[in-house]
């Protein structure tokens, strides 16, 4: 229980801190400028040549009034943009609006210079200050989506795991509903039952075990002592003293093995049977002393095969003592939210 109340904080937490993380990056401005080629050397007889610039947006936001500052030194005239309203003055490029991922690329004629990245010396907007880049290899991802997409290949794996425990919550919820029956006659904790073998054998309101009656040890006198009860019967008590008498009907095709002792009781002794196929066995299991409640809990474990079921736990209220013979009338009491026993009627 503890380990599961920490594993959800932990799930939680991870949760928050990605996604706080992921919005943050999401948030960050990115403006870039580069001058990444020579794009056309100059022609015989002039002292010009063409240059490319790249002024890139990768953030989320739209940037405004975009200024690149070139090198005083430098004397160029922009030749041709893919945005308009792209002017050149006084060594700055001012570009009135770069959309949230856009890219606005122009061409420079350069007179009487070489030109690359180190001609520019600066690149911002009216809310931030960007990089100059080498190249345009150079210039980062959306942070954001970067981010997400990390995420997304990093958690794949823990995603699949929580989607399949989701399925199988609901297939356990629907197989649940399906034993209503069952649980009403006090039977719990069902879920390794659900998906067992044995349960192949038995409809939604059958269980293996049925508990068919409740009896003092008074109740025994001058009949003989039920089997495997004779080590043990000095020791209880003529009045304090119940059995619970179980019958074991094997539905399968195989020999099924039930173990059963009392749960909440120190040094409880287990109780065994081997029911052949298709057939009927009676188990008994003494209580010494009934508790004040009433409520007698009795822990099984079934043996099919080489698969084991356990901690399977039924709960009855021994209040009502009347010898049954045939079906035995339940009622439901719900002493605590999620635990059923049974009265007997």
């Amino acid at each position: 229980m503890l380990i599961d109340i920490i594993e959800e904080i932990s799930v939680g937490t991870v949760i928050v801190l990605v996604s706080s993380l992921i919005a943050w990056l999401y948030h960050i401005r990115q403006l870039y400028a580069t001058a990444p080629v020579l794009f056309q050397n100059a022609s015989e007889g002039k002292d010009d040549a063409i240059y490319q610039i790249i002024v890139s947006n990768r953030g989320n936001q739209v940037e405004e009034n975009v200024r690149v500052e070139l090198d005083p030194s430098v004397s160029a005239e922009i030749v041709a943009a893919n945005l308009s309203g792209v002017v050149l003055e006084n060594s700055v490029i001012r570009i009135e609006r770069i959309h949230k991922k856009q890219e606005v690329n122009l061409l420079l004629r350069v007179k009487n210079a070489r030109f690359d990245f180190s001609k520019i010396l600066s690149v911002s907007s009216n809310e931030t200050t960007g990089k100059i880049c080498k190249s345009p290899r150079d210039i980062p991802f959306n942070y954001g989506i970067s981010a997400l997409v990390v995420s997304v290949l990093i958690g794949i794996f823990p995603i699949l795991y929580y989607a399949g425990q989701v399925v199988e919550y609901i297939d356990d919820r629907f197989e649940e509903k399906n034993l209503k029956a069952v649980s009403n006659q006090g039977w719990s904790n069902l879920d390794d039952y659900q998906e067992s073998d044995l349960r192949q054998s038995y409809s939604d309101n059958e269980f293996p075990v049925r508990l068919v009656g409740i009896k003092k040890k008074a109740d025994y006198s001058g009949t003989a002592i039920p089997a495997g009860l004779k080590d043990i019967w000095n020791q209880l008590d003529e009045k304090k003293s119940v059995l619970l008498k179980y019958e074991i009907n094997n539905k399968t095709a195989s020999d099924l093995g039930v173990l059963a002792f009392r749960k909440g009781v120190r040094n409880a002794m287990p109780f065994y049977r081997n029911v052949s196929p298709l057939s009927k066995e009676t188990i008994f299991i003494p209580v010494k002393t009934v508790p004040a409640s009433g409520i007698v809990r009795t822990e099984f474990m079934f043996r099919l095969n080489d698969e084991w079921l356990d901690r399977i736990d039924h709960s009855v209220n021994t209040g009502t003592l009347k010898e049954t013979t045939g079906h035995l009338k339940q009622t439901v009491i719900n002493p605590k939210p999620g635990k059923s026993q049974v009265a007997l009627q």
